[in-house]
């Protein structure tokens, strides 16, 4: 393994540790085999999940990864095994998705990569679409970024031509998806949720096109996602970075996400709003002691189940309250603090004030408090370890909610991961 950077990367989204910094370098290797280790805990109180508020899960992951070179400069394959063993649960009490239930479960990808041209490739069958896990673009509407032991996987086939190093043009069919809450369902046709059963019998496959340009600064990104019965979906990400003066180490980071969707064919004949939207940014200022962050969203209508199509897409963040209900602005103020020995903390504040359906009869203000801590190891036998810790305190006022005029919250959360990769 590439000896890992010294310097802590925060996110603003999720505020982890930089996964990324070395899940990246494998994904751009050839003939490599990883595999990764991942503890999971989660202990929370959700009383926005009505009879699942209670929530407990503990599990330890194990992915075993292999990206093959190209045979003949022209083929190869990608696969990996991914598998969660339950190592706690309680009763009858929610896993929130890190399990099948209340029972351990697996995963697997396989798919075949085809280089074309050094500007042309295209990868076809089950891959990981997850730009949290893999370190890889954040790709709007093409990748997610799940925060669970398995990552977002997608059946489909995805070509890339890159214009130049800095153009890249993306284009996909996907005709199967995996993400964290399909875990009782595993890889599942695409398509609108079955109205009858609440499952995804009805098969509408998906055509996104996505355009990027990136330089050592700067990441700016437009997709486009259309499904019959579905949506048409549109999705725009920039990420800028301005440094204060050449001979600083300081900087300003601005990032900023815009989303709509408008319903097509069955799911647009049922009750609620047509379309929806989200408008979010983050605005950093990053110093090699430290961050301060500030970041601000605003939702549209909540859209019905059937389509199942989320706005919690931008920022703020919080463990606990929602920030994608009904017409929400929702806010967040934090900092973080860089520790010797390659660690960082930090707290957040998030409030929020919207409503709990599209006809605006509960109004939702919410008020939450994280705080993180974070470790990796940069060399050494321990290189490629890294420890995730959150803490959450919350509470809403839902005056007339069937829920509760007062609802608080506590989640906790920890994430030990290690990663071993050989070549």
């Amino acid at each position: 393994m590439k000896k890992l950077p010294k310097k802590i990367i925060l996110s603003g989204v999720v505020f982890l540790l930089s996964y990324q910094a070395v899940a990246a370098s494998f994904y751009n290797e050839e003939d490599a085999l990883r595999l990764r280790l991942r503890n999971d805990f989660r202990r929370a109180e959700r009383p926005s999940a009505g009879s699942d508020k209670n929530i407990y899960a503990w599990v330890q992951g194990a992915a075993l990864e292999y990206n093959s070179s190209y045979y003949q400069d022209i083929i190869g394959v990608d696969i990996g095994g991914f598998y969660v063993y339950k190592l706690g649960a309680r009763g009858n009490w929610s896993t929130r998705w890190y399990l099948d239930g209340h029972d351990s479960f697996g995963r697997y990808t396989a798919a075949l990569k085809l280089k074309l041209s050094n500007n042309l490739s295209i990868k076809a069958g089950r891959m990981v679409t997850d730009s949290l896990y893999s370190g890889q673009e954040d790709l709007p509407i093409i990748n997610a970024s799940s925060q669970r032991t398995v990552p977002t996987l997608s059946d489909a086939v995805l070509m890339k031509y890159s214009i130049d190093k800095n153009y890249d043009i993306y284009a996909m069919y996907r005709y199967g998806v995996y993400y964290y809450s399909d875990v009782a369902e595993g890889v599942h046709r695409t398509g609108p949720i079955d109205p009858k059963s609440y499952r995804h019998n009805l098969f509408r496959p998906q055509y996104i096109t996505s355009l990027v340009f990136h330089d050592s600064c700067n990441y700016y990104a437009a997709s486009s996602l259309w499904q019959e019965d579905v949506a048409l979906q549109l999705m725009g990400k920039t990420t800028t970075c301005y440094p204060l003066a050449p001979d600083r180490k300081d900087k300003l980071k601005a990032e900023f996400t815009a989303f709509y969707a408008n319903l097509d064919g069955m799911t647009a004949e049922l009750d609620g709003p047509k379309d929806t939207s989200l408008l979010s940014g983050q605005l950093s200022y990053i110093h090699p002691v430290g961050s301060l962050f500030f970041g601000v969203g605003k939702t549209g209508g909540k859209l019905n189940r059937i389509a199942g199509i989320d706005t919690d897409l931008g920022y703020p963040f919080d463990l606990s309250i929602d920030r994608n209900h009904s017409d929400m602005w929702s806010y967040q103020l934090g900092a973080t603090l860089n520790m010797p020995g390659n660690s960082f903390i930090g707290i957040a504040e998030t409030l929020t004030n919207g409503y709990e359906t599209y006809h605006h009869d509960v109004r939702i203000r919410g008020a939450g408090t994280n705080l993180l801590f974070g470790w990796q190891a940069a060399q050494g036998k321990l290189q490629g370890l890294k420890i995730f810790v959150a803490l959450n305190r919350a509470r809403e006022h839902r005056n007339g909610s069937a829920l509760g005029n007062r609802l608080d919250y506590y989640d906790s959360k920890v994430n030990i991961q290690y990663d071993f990769t050989m070549k």
